[in-house]
């Protein structure tokens, strides 16, 4: 009798403490959701999406190689004439990695090579999920996000879209025509060691 009173204490232990987990999970969700929607009034699921995505994957999927990289950052850079205001901001709900304005480096506050220095060697260090984690990651952040009532545009679209992706494989996201036409996103991804430290180099 004892030892089915130790395991039950143990068993509803355990549910409290996936319960609370799963609670706090959710909280963080909701809480990068409305700053982002708070900083990009015009966001779509899709850009959630891009938003959750660069969380949790940082800029791993984006580095052919670094020779690539650095040739992209600079057309970028060249051909780019309008930024976005938000100079840099977290990115995803974990607090790994930060989206870093390219109007930094425009402006001279960060050279190229150093951000493209950052960039890579974030890229390098990045462990994604895998795509069966990532898929059930996604599920529950949109959970959240339609409980949360938000009346995004194009959702019902956005969603279905985001659905048959990851059915087929492809995770990778974009912003939508909207974002890109109300924010001009110009921007590298870099994890929250380089962050700290690009922001040291410039005090």
């Amino acid at each position: 009798m004892r030892s089915q009173t130790i395991r039950l204490c143990l068993f509803t232990s355990l549910l409290l403490l996936n319960c609370t987990a799963k609670n706090d999970h959710s909280t963080a969700i909701k809480s990068a959701v409305k700053d982002e929607l708070q900083r990009y009034p015009q966001a779509t699921l899709l850009d959630l999406y891009k938003f959750f995505f660069q969380g949790a994957f940082g800029p791993g999927h984006l580095i052919p190689d670094a020779e690539a990289a650095r040739r992209y950052l600079e057309e970028e850079l060249r051909t780019s004439t309008s930024f976005d205001t938000v100079r840099w901001q977290p990115v995803g709900h974990q607090g790994k990695y930060y989206r870093l304005n390219l109007s930094l480096v425009h402006e001279g506050g960060i050279s190229p090579q150093t951000l493209l220095t950052a960039f890579v060697e974030s890229a390098n260090a990045a462990s994604p999920p895998s795509l069966e984690e990532w898929r059930k990651e996604w599920q529950m952040i949109l959970a959240v996000v339609e409980g949360m009532q938000l009346n995004l545009a194009d959702f019902a679209n956005d969603k279905l879209e985001l659905e048959k992706n990851l059915a087929g494989g492809k995770v990778i996201g974009h912003h939508s025509a909207a974002f890109e036409k109300s924010y001009h996103p110009h921007y590298r991804v870099v994890d929250k060691k380089h962050f700290e430290a690009l922001l040291r180099e410039r005090e």
